[in-house]
């Protein structure tokens, strides 16, 4: 699924050049190397293990001093559980195939679970299990889990749940459910016991609640929606699609228990040979239908830990013209923001929940501002400086941002400063050596940023690190 919304930056920073010796106490700016020659993967929220990469693998490490050991090939993603104990680690797509991985604390190398996995890499919370999809020469696919509690190194045994012939089946996770689509085709599996229901080949596009207890399907012109234990019809509700031609639903989905969003595509009536179809996002419940937006792709995907959809506009089709930014909808399906706002250099940035939000802003000839907004009142400092870059992101009690900005020197040197600002008072953290890498992650109790830095080297190469950054709690 390719997401649309605006690319969220990652965190920048950079690298004190001391090791890291130091607890989880640090206190405010005080920055320590944590792995060098290493690029930021993950680290758990009790910060009790930090994941990174090179060229030659993926390496974990004990927190607060512990020394990195490669465990797995080079992983392009992971998760780690809260308390650090287990990680499903992922590569990078080869050929629409990758390895999985399941790691352990304790175990002295990751066991691989499959080398040629398809589509998104499912689990629980506690991963107590990993799902995916694999297919085979002659067009099986097949849905594998492996139950974590009994893998270990070279020895993970794998349930193929649920095999399809051809198709381009893909999995999906609703709770304590799995659900396999080929097409219209959709199976419920359950994820603890490996029962599967075969709904059927259903009349439409279906979709499926975040519980997993209610699902429907869109029709031509309606939308139905059906609780999964009786199979009663919860709501049919007339879908509007007349004044188009070649319409099509080409996804739906929902947010809750009560809702569905509909993403169509149509060519208007009467529109000239070879005119492109129009996309549209529609919203529906136990009162109706309704357009939401009109002329864009949509998809779903997750802001700052809440659904959200991002719609990009239709590829222009005349000679001279001004696309407009994507759109970005809340999970009742408001606007929260366009990516060609007036006035804003760089964000928005929501706090986790998004109750608060920030943006840098500015115009032609002005230094630029950071503004906060909170239930409608707004916050304003004035920059004495060009525009901070990121990171620009929301401390965990959210009463604070922090955002990364230079500053020159007396002597024409340009500094690399972090610096936070709680609507009131702005905070130099300190002077950072290097320049931001491409991740960071913010963890809590106390609270602590972990990032990548390129630090510069005499020859003119540069080195990575991961950095961490102690930060004041309140």
């Amino acid at each position: 699924m390719r997401r649309v919304a605006p690319r969220l930056l990652g965190l920048l920073l950079a690298s004190m050049s001391t090791a890291y010796c130091g607890g989880d106490g640090d206190g405010e700016g005080s920055f320590r190397t944590v792995a060098r020659g290493f690029r930021l993967l993950q680290v758990d929220e009790g910060k009790h293990v930090l994941l990174s990469v090179r060229a030659d693998g993926t390496f974990a490490q004990a927190l607060p001093s512990g020394e990195p050991v490669r465990i797995a090939g080079m992983a392009d993603g992971a998760d780690l559980t809260a308390d650090g104990q287990t990680a499903v680690l992922w590569s990078a797509w080869g050929n629409g195939e990758r390895t999985v991985w399941l790691w352990r604390s304790g175990m002295p190398e990751a066991a691989v679970l499959s080398q040629q996995a398809r589509g998104e890499v499912l689990h629980d919370a506690a991963q107590s299990y990993v799902a995916f999809l694999e297919r085979d020469g002659v067009g099986t696919t097949s849905v594998r889990v492996a139950r974590t509690a009994s893998c270990t190194p070279g020895d993970c045994v794998l349930q193929t749940l649920l095999q399809v012939q051809g198709g381009t089946p893909v999995l999906e996770r609703a709770g304590p459910l799995l659900s396999l689509m080929d097409g219209n085709h959709r199976w419920i599996i359950e994820a603890s016991s490996g029962a599967v229901t075969d709904l059927g080949e259903l009349p439409g596009p279906s979709f499926l609640s975040p519980s997993g207890n209610r699902y429907g399907w869109v029709e031509e012109a309606r939308v139905r929606l059906f609780d999964l234990a009786t199979g009663a019809q919860v709501w049919d509700q007339a879908y509007p699609h007349r004044g188009y031609q070649d319409w099509k639903v080409t996804r739906s989905f929902m947010f809750d228990e009560e809702r569905v969003f509909v993403v169509a595509s149509g060519v208007l009536d009467g529109a000239p040979a070879g005119v492109p179809a129009d996309g549209f996002l529609d919203l529906c419940g136990d009162q109706g239908c309704g357009r939401l937006v009109s002329r864009y792709r949509c998809s779903p995907f997750e802001l700052a830990g809440r659904p959200a959809v991002g719609c990009s506009p239709n590829l222009c089709i005349e000679i001279r013209c001004d696309l407009p930014g994507d759109k970005v909808l809340d999970g009742d399906g408001k606007l929260l923001y366009e990516t060609k706002e007036r006035g804003t250099v760089l964000g928005p940035f929501y706090s986790e929940g998004r109750a608060d939000v920030v943006r840098i802003r500015g115009g032609d000839g002005q230094l630029p501002w950071l503004e906060w907004k909170h239930e409608g009142l707004l916050w304003r400092l004035d920059l004495e400086a060009p525009a901070p870059t990121a990171p620009i992101l929301f401390l965990p009690d959210r009463g604070r941002v922090l955002f990364h900005q230079p500053a020159r020197q007396e002597d024409g040197t340009v500094e690399n400063h972090l610096w936070t600002w709680d609507r009131f008072k702005r905070v130099d953290v300190g002077s950072l050596d290097g320049a931001p890498g491409p991740r960071s992650l913010m963890r809590d109790h106390p609270p602590a940023l972990y990032l990548d830095v390129d630090t510069a080297n005499a020859n003119g190469s540069s080195t990575p690190a991961v950095v961490r950054v102690g930060l004041r709690g309140k």
